[in-house]
């Protein structure tokens, strides 16, 4: 409960925050039922706002600044029947066409309610985008809003638990919460970025469902309003509160089990135990020693690799991870503030989940938590001020959190040792103050605000010293042939260590006109302020320039970043167009070396300690335009077409890294240049039936100046390196091109259904120099090493994917009556089925004639289908949900691709996989992949149950 006051305490001190809410736009036309002819003066309310309009002569009307959702939508006028439209849906940045035909009367009589429904074609899109609603979202099987983006054409989840699409980059989608963009600064393992990312980077992506009103997500084009990034947006719009108190409460339980493929790490079939878990196997290997030795040294070995009597941990952290269960709780509850409804409202969202770890590590259980309050308040007619307030927390490992086995915890060889690595603490707080001011009823200005602040931590603590001798009192069995291999106690304390903070500041501000029924006009800027601090180390031993052993990383930055946009709408009956520019500037604002050959570095241990002179990085404009156009034909098809260019900002781990290792082995590259896209597609949408709307697309995406890797030869590098250290360059390159077709049932029923389709292809490369010696560039040595530029197959492409989401919906009082019972009424089961095609790999037999391919072959097809049933029960007032979740229905593998090249060649050629021993081979001493990994030969979860029980009010 501390965090949650925390929370309110943080909105009522903090008086700036970015909190900018998408909005939508319903228009349309009034007539006379009768004649045909418009009703000019007619209104047009949503029911339960004060949000309306009045007809224009042509008798048109629209509402601007409409939050996204449902509404009831009332049109009246002096003389005519009153007319209610209800569920009428507004999507984020859309036009919801709402037509009225009021029927003439002379008394006062009941009003013409309708059902509104939603349009096959979506004339206005002018992009690649899918809205999901609240509904869909909440009956779905998925744990969080990540799992919703695997189910969009075009998007894949990395091993490492990021997403990329079309094949951009891992961290090209810019994912915003109430317009909070959800963005991790420091992506890297601590004291070795330049190597490694940590593992589930994308945690912030996932909120809780219960809070979500809509979302939308754009995998093609976005327009000017959106910037820095590359490949997509996702916008998540949450629930605000409504005129009546109301709210659910949700607990989710998964049982204890084993969640990983093979047998129990820790058991009896190990080659380990095989050998040393019993008395018997140490006579048989010292059969000339001592019974009370023998004795000594077997209970120590079991001690030291077995969990406690209780399944708890041991000295060195090994436990039983089959022991844990994995519990949820969620919470959404909101409505009105004192006497006037419409006055002020709140909403609470409040998600803790508590999730065990697949395989053992050593936080054991990963604790996700996020704790949300949002406030709206209209004191005036014209003005709402918005505030919301955020807390974010997140506990896992370095190594730990994706689903993919290889970034689900430590290699095999550390299961016995799990105390050496220290659990990482994520925390970020963000405040958020919103006002919008409605001009006149055609335009609007909206100014935001924020400030957020990350906090990152690995703490270095004690390790348990392992003994050379054995006695009664001693924990640990001394070093030996026992130990098989797996990794031992070697270092004082735990391996990583990392205390980083990021203070974020924006503001930025938007002018929105609908200047006629047929133009609207939007302007805009934003300013962002990092203010970042980073040290890290990967031992005790290191620190920034003293160096026993390990690496460690330190930097201080104050990057900023600027941004204004202008665009125009155009709404024509056969034509829609997007047309803006945006103008993106940024700056990482830092010390970088005045000479890149002879980097500044004041330690021992490097061959010179270089140049102390420095200089401040040079800032980046880019300007790109943007162009969407829809091309409707009649009510049944329309084609549209977008171009665009897209700016991204490299991560800060690329511009500000400085990792020292007796020299400096890595120094970012502080002047790196933006990252561009120059995007083309063409897309047609077709309505069958009138009941499904089919979608084709064809797309290139053209990525250029990308970041990559260069290694510069320099006197003040690491001795231990080669004296060369590792430094980022625009200097890669790469390209998508696909076709995507999505068949999405838009009529009303009990069923519906989307399907996708995707067919593609990704590409990279790189040019010119792998190394530097000089800045010289006539120094032949510069030309020993270089890029050529030739395309090559991503190793992430995926020719293949397919995604369905398929949804039978029983609506409340509905279904069969059984005995004057309807036991399927609010009853709803919902199917999700992925297959996409395996990663690729490099292979060439010994008798193939062809050399230098490079991905040439690929892994199997991973497939799989996740279920989830919900049925509510009502009690009075409230109503009780029950639900069950299962996900990997049907047990589906996904082979993991092989690090060894021995493993690969003997999956290719005699289809042994590591969890195989070979024709021949001694079980007692097998091969290390079999040994160690055994467990990794299939990369994805089995099949998980999960059960749900929630309370509405």
């Amino acid at each position: 409960m501390k965090y949650f006051w925390n929370l309110i305490l943080l909105i009522f001190l903090t008086s700036i925050a970015i909190s900018q809410t998408p909005k939508g736009k319903i228009a349309g036309k009034v007539v006379d039922k009768s004649t045909g002819e418009p009703l000019p003066g007619a209104n047009v309310l949503i029911e339960g706002t004060t949000m309306g309009a009045a007809c224009n002569f042509d008798g048109e009307y629209f509402i601007i600044n409409v939050p996204p959702g449902r509404y009831n939508l009332v049109a009246s006028m002096v003389g005519y029947r009153k007319m209610v439209v209800k569920d009428v849906l507004v999507y984020v940045d859309r036009t919801t066409t709402v037509n009225f035909q009021l029927e003439p009367t002379v008394i006062e009589v009941e009003p013409v309610v309708v059902e509104a429904r939603r349009p096959v074609i979506e004339k206005d899109k002018t992009s690649t985008s899918v809205n999901i609603e609240s509904r869909e979202i909440e009956s779905a099987p998925i744990e969080g809003l990540k799992q919703i983006l695997e189910l969009t054409a075009g998007i894949i989840q990395n091993p490492n638990g990021t997403y990329s699409v079309r094949g951009g980059g891992a961290y090209e989608l810019n994912f915003m919460i109430n317009g909070v963009e959800q963005i991790t600064t420091n992506t890297g393992v601590p004291g070795y970025s330049f190597a490694w990312d940590k593992s589930n980077n994308s945690w912030k992506y996932d909120y809780n469902p219960l809070a979500v009103a809509q979302m939308e997500i754009i995998s093609g084009g976005f327009s000017a309003e959106y910037g820095n990034a590359q490949s997509g947006v996702v916008k998540v719009v949450t629930k605000e509160g409504g005129p009546k108190l109301s709210g659910e409460f949700r607990f989710e339980y998964r049982p204890p089990g084993q969640y990983h493929w093979g047998h129990y790490l820790y058991g009896p079939e190990n080659v380990e135990w095989k050998k040393w878990g019993t008395l018997e196997a140490w006579k048989k290997t010292y059969p000339d020693s001592s019974d009370e030795w023998l004795y000594k040294m077997w209970k120590k070995w079991v001690e030291n690799h077995s969990p406690t009597p209780d399944g708890g941990a041991n000295p060195l952290g090994v436990y039983d991870y089959r022991k844990l269960s994995y519990k949820r709780f969620l919470l959404g509850f909101g409505g009105p503030l004192g006497s006037s409804p419409e006055a002020l409202r709140f909403f609470i969202s409040a998600e803790y989940r508590a999730k065990p770890t697949r395989i053992p590590t050593i936080e054991r259980v990963q604790i996700y938590q996020n704790y949300t309050l949002t406030l709206s308040w209209n004191p005036v007619p014209g003005h709402k001020f918005k505030l919301m307030g955020m807390y974010q927390y997140y506990r896992g490992g370095l190594f730990s959190g994706s689903d993919d086995i290889r970034w689900a915890g430590r290699d095999g060889s550390w299961k016995y040792v799990l105390v050496t690595d220290s659990p990482r603490d994520e925390i970020t707080t963000t405040q958020s103050f919103t006002w919008t001011y409605a001009i006149n009823p055609k335009s609007f200005f909206e100014l935001t605000a924020y400030h957020s602040r990350e906090r990152y931590i690995v703490l270095v603590l004690p390790v348990p010293q392992r003994p050379s001798y054995l006695r009664d009192d001693v924990w640990s069995i001394p070093p030996g042939p026992w130990d098989e291999g797996y990794r031992t106690v070697y270092s004082f304390t735990t391996l990583y260590g990392q205390d980083a903070r990021t203070d974020a500041w924006s503001i930025y501000g938007d002018y929105t006109n609908q200047i006629t029924p047929r133009l609207q006009i939007k302007a805009g800027f934003k300013f962002n302020y990092w203010d970042t601090y980073y040290n890290a180390v990967s031992s005790f031993a290191a620190n920034a320039f003293i160096s026993r052993t390990g690496y460690a990383e330190y930097y201080k930055a104050y990057p900023f970043y600027i941004a204004g946009y202008a665009q125009s709408r155009f709404e024509y009956e056969g034509m829609v167009a997007n047309v803006g520019v945006r103008l993106d500037g940024y700056n990482f604002n830092t010390e970088i070396p005045y000479d890149r050959f002879n980097p500044f570095y004041p330690a021992l241990g490097a061959e010179a300690i270089g140049d102390p002179r420095t200089k401040k990085t040079r800032g980046y404009v880019r300007i790109s335009p943007r162009f969407g156009l829809s091309f409707p034909i009649g009510e049944n098809t329309a084609f549209r077409l977008q171009y665009g260019h897209f700016y991204s900002m490299p991560t800060f781990k690329e511009a500000l890294m400085k990792t020292t290792e007796l020299g400096w082995i890595a120094y970012g590259n502080g002047n790196l240049g933006p990252k561009q896209t120059i995007s083309y597609e063409f897309g047609i949408q077709h309505s069958y039936k009138g009941t499904h709307r089919v979608d084709v697309v064809a797309y290139y995406n053209d990525r250029v100046k990308q970041v990559g890797t260069l290694y510069i030869y320099a006197p003040s590098a690491g001795i231990r390196r080669n004296k060369r250290y590792v430094t980022y360059e625009n200097n890669s390159y790469g390209a998508s091109k696909g076709i995507e077709i999505t068949v999405d049932k838009v009529a009303p029923g009990r069923w519906g259904y989307r399907l996708t389709y995707s067919l593609s292809r990704t590409t990279f490369g790189y040019y010119g120099p792998r190394s530097l010696w000089s800045d010289d560039p006539n120094d032949p040595r510069n030309y020993q090493e270089r890029n050529q530029a030739n395309d090559f197959l991503s190793y992430d492409d995926r020719t293949h994917t397919f995604r369905a989401l398929v949804s039978y919906n029983v609506e409340k009082g509905g279904g069969i009556e059984i005995f004057g019972i309807k036991p399927f009424s609010d009853f709803t089961i919902s199917i999700t089925y992925t297959a996409q095609s395996g990663t690729p790999f490099t292979y060439v037999t010994s008798y193939d004639e062809f050399k230098d391919v490079v991905n040439n072959r690929r892994y199997p097809l991973e497939a799989k289908a996740d279920l989830n049933i919900t049925k509510r029960v009502y009690v009075g007032k409230q109503s009780i949900l029950l639900g069950i979740r299962v996900m990997n229905l049907f047990n589906n593998r996904w082979l993991t691709p092989f690090s060894s090249q021995d493993d690969l060649r003997d999956w290719v050629e005699r289809n042994i996989t590591p969890d195989m021993l070979k024709p021949g081979e001694d079980p007692l001493n097998p091969r290390a992949s079999y040994k160690f990994n055994y467990f990794t030969t299939y990369r994805n979860v089995p099949r998980e149950i999960y059960f749900t029980v929630g309370l509405g009010f």
